[in-house]
């Protein structure tokens, strides 16, 4: 069971005024709606105790008036635990030409949801089950923008029937979709028309039409299982791009096919392929049971080895503490929310108090002067607490990873909130938005998990790990810099006409479905996208513009041996670069 703290400051919604009950029997569909209108768009969070939540209806994130907003969280006490259940045979569910969903989020302002303004949506620890009898259901229509995810979920149909189990088609993304499982439905996920979609341990079980259906659409897939007899993977349109990545597609039909490419771009590598006679399009790209790696022909300006770098990957740290006595709460310590004094001796003091986990009741915190984070403290938990002012948390920590989680970073522009990294045992950022991240030199390892930031830079021997990535912010520095040290991105998004990544003095970086969008524009002289300076870079992108002229014009800029050279295109309002990998002729072992 998941633990959450009763003073953390979270909405219970079996408590006055919401009263719902998580008894199985009685229809919560009204308490739960109530409760969403009165806490959107102010970065609140939705506690659901273990329980099972009957519903009759969708519960769509809307206000009284019919209008979508956003900057909302649900959290559960864990997928076994906390339930929302489609009552069996529910009227309104039972068409799938006319398929409805139990939950839709969306985009603030909309009446329809669809939009790129659906910043801040999550859910975590929770099941979304469509009951029995509901051929026409959806379980979770989602739509999160820059920042939002859905972490630890089961969706789940207890006879197999059901539309789709996650759609994902209103201008969704960048978002983070992990440790998800979906069970039953005729589509286990289906992805169009968005911003990029990270995708990271999602399991798949017994569909009855495709696994993943993929149009229009970007997605990073990293650790899928789907256990399937229909097709795992089926992309269309020829905007459609999906890399995958330590995958296991098992079960398929002896004549079936394991991956079905209508039109788009694939990149593979990794991928276990098991029962199906053939694994892409009724042809094996290659023989045995592995797909070692299968992409369109690479772009270079060097001759190289003419594959992904294939960079070995740390897992994010995880940490749970089940002993409340071992967490603290920052109020107790003297931290006051929404009084704007500084806040950092009382935060200090939870941190120095013994607890491996450190918590902030939702509030507005104001930090005039560091916070150390050192000795025992595993975890820091904001559940969305907006942190004010112009210091940060400095992470000395040297034994252990320190996860920092659910922070909203707000202040001074010339000195904002955020990060410093100082520690020799990693720094984990998870679900948070804006903010500064520092390296120091001390500093070893980063990891970022939906993470939607300003600028990041790296160091020699530094590394830095990254799953929903989201960089904006005017330059003329670049968005990621990595001065000799390994950079690693599943699912990376841009916004400015910046360079998106500079890799110098030996660097290593490998960045697996980006999305770079240069909205905002380009300062002169145009940044070239790519810069590849002596070191090794290797890229799967697919950058997207309003108009032609919004395009970057040097995709890739490279120096080796002292030579410079250049891949240029004329302006387009697409490009597609599945593969491009830039590094010296003898590093033959990466």
């Amino acid at each position: 069971m998941t633990y959450v703290p009763r003073d953390a400051g979270l909405i219970d919604v079996t408590k006055p005024p919401y009263n719902a009950k998580g008894d199985g029997a009685t229809d919560d569909t009204a308490a739960i709606r109530k409760a969403v209108m009165e806490n959107l768009e102010q970065h609140k969070t939705l506690f659901f105790p273990a329980g099972t939540y009957l519903v009759s209806d969708t519960i769509e994130w809307k206000n009284r008036k019919g209008i979508y907003y956003a900057h909302l969280t649900w959290q559960g006490q864990g997928a076994a635990k906390s339930i929302l259940r489609l009552k069996d045979q529910c009227a309104g569910f039972s068409d799938p030409r006319e398929p409805r969903p139990i939950c839709r989020t969306g985009s603030s302002g909309t009446r329809d949801g669809r939009g790129n303004r659906a910043h801040n949506n999550y859910i975590f620890n929770m099941t979304v089950d469509v009951g029995q009898g509901n051929p026409g259901a959806i379980g979770i229509d989602f739509n999160a923008s820059n920042g939002g995810a859905l972490f630890g979920v089961d969706i789940i149909s207890r006879d197999g029937k059901g539309s789709c189990g996650l759609k994902l088609t209103r201008d969704v993304g960048p978002c983070l979709i992990k440790h998800v499982r979906i069970k039953g439905f005729e589509t286990g996920v289906e992805t169009a028309y968005g911003y990029g979609i990270t995708f990271e341990y999602l399991r798949l079980e017994n569909q009855s039409r495709i696994g993943f259906r993929n149009r229009n659409s970007l997605v990073a897939i990293r650790k899928l299982a789907s256990i399937n007899s229909v097709p795992a993977l089926r992309t269309e349109t020829w905007v459609a791009m999906v890399v995958l990545l330590d995958s296991e597609l098992r079960g398929g039909a002896p004549d079936g096919t394991a991956v079905v490419r209508r039109n788009g771009k694939l990149i593979f590598r990794n991928v276990g392929v098991e029962g199906y006679r053939f694994k892409v399009n009724k042809a094996s790209v290659v023989d045995g049971p592995r797909i070692v790696e299968y992409a369109p022909p690479a772009a270079y300006l060097f001759h190289c080895r003419l594959r992904s770098l294939n960079l070995p990957v740390l897992e994010t740290p995880e940490f749970h503490e089940a002993d409340p006595k071992r967490w603290a709460n920052v109020e107790r310590f003297g931290a006051r929310p929404g009084d704007r004094k500084d806040d950092a001796d009382g935060v200090q003091k939870a941190i120095d108090s013994g607890a491996t986990t450190v918590y902030f009741p939702w509030g507005y915190y104001q930090f005039d002067k560091p916070v150390i984070v050192r000795r025992g403290v595993r975890r820091i938990i904001g559940y969305k607490s907006i942190l004010q002012g112009s210091s940060r948390f400095r992470c000395e920590n040297a034994e252990h990873p320190v996860i920092i989680e659910r922070f909203n970073f707000w202040g001074d522009k010339a000195r904002p909130p955020g990060v410093e990294n100082a520690s020799a045992g990693g720094v984990a950022v998870r679900f948070c938005t804006a903010g500064r991240m520092v390296s120091h030199p001390e500093a070893k390892v980063w990891f970022f998990e939906d993470g939607c930031t300003a600028p990041l830079a790296i160091g020699k021997g530094q590394k830095l790990y990254a799953r929903h990535l989201n960089c904006e912010m005017w330059g003329p520095p670049p968005l990621v810099t990595n001065d000799g040290g390994l950079f690693w991105v599943l699912g990376y998004k841009t916004e400015f006409g910046n360079t998106v990544l500079s890799t110098t003095n030996g660097g290593r970086s490998e960045i697996l479905g980006g999305f770079f969008y240069p909205a905002q524009g380009f300062k002169e002289p145009p940044a070239p996208c790519l810069v590849n300076v002596e070191s090794s870079v290797s890229a799967s992108y697919f950058e997207c513009v309003h108009s032609a002229g919004n395009s970057y014009r040097i995709k890739v800029k490279e120096t080796r041996s002292g030579v410079t050279r250049q891949i240029e295109e004329k302006p387009r309002s697409h490009y597609i670069c599945p593969l491009y990998v830039g590094r010296p002729r003898d590093a033959t072992k990466e």
